[in-house]
């Protein structure tokens, strides 16, 4: 079928059409490529997450990192340790100060706990805020695309395979940049 259209499986030859060449274009220069993420004008979910981001957020996230990590597994290791070794006379009866079962140390870890509950809460109510805007501007994005592809389409004649292996060659290329950490490795358009 010889409809100006090169549907082989090599990229370059996707962008011989006129509308790849100027998708390839868009973003001032030609090279092939028809994803260029500095290129397009998308509004990017970080750049508003940062600037929604309070002090209280920043101390909350660090509260949290530091809370869910093995350093902090460790010290508390130590620090119980070291609790205990003292207080069960170990390094002398002089040296205790909260005897078994160590109630000053079960009241200062329930308190802990409230408070880590209370940061994790924190951060876990701002990353689902955070998604919700990321939904927000995906379904914007996407709306955009279908809009303006529906009526393009309908003034045109669309060579849909043409344009379906254009898609499936961006999106692994999109894939590839920006690294689909939910979807693992990048599909191979076949």
């Amino acid at each position: 079928m010889d409809d100006g259209h090169d549907h082989g499986s090599d990229p370059e030859d996707l962008l011989e059409c006129a509308a790849c060449r100027i998708v390839d274009a868009a973003d001032g220069k030609v090279d092939g490529k028809v994803f260029d993420l500095a290129h397009w004008e998308v509004t990017s979910e970080r750049q508003h997450f940062r600037r929604l981001r309070t002090e209280q957020d920043r101390i909350a996230d660090k509260v949290t990192g530091f809370a869910g990590s093995l350093k902090f597994v460790y010290i508390h290791g130590i620090w119980f340790a070291a609790w205990i070794i003292i207080n069960i006379g170990l390094l002398g009866v002089g040296l205790e100060f909260d005897t078994f079962p160590f109630g000053l140390l079960t009241m200062i870890v329930s308190l802990e706990a409230i408070f880590l509950s209370t940061f994790v809460m924190v951060s876990q109510n701002r990353q689902a805020k955070r998604s919700d805007l990321r939904s927000q501007i995906d379904f914007e994005s996407n709306l955009t695309s279908l809009i303006w592809t529906a009526h393009v389409a309908e003034k045109l004649g669309v060579d849909i395979p043409h344009v379906e292996r254009v898609v499936e060659l961006a999106i692994a290329e999109a894939r590839r940049t920006i690294g689909d950490e939910t979807q693992g490795e990048a599909p191979v358009p076949a």
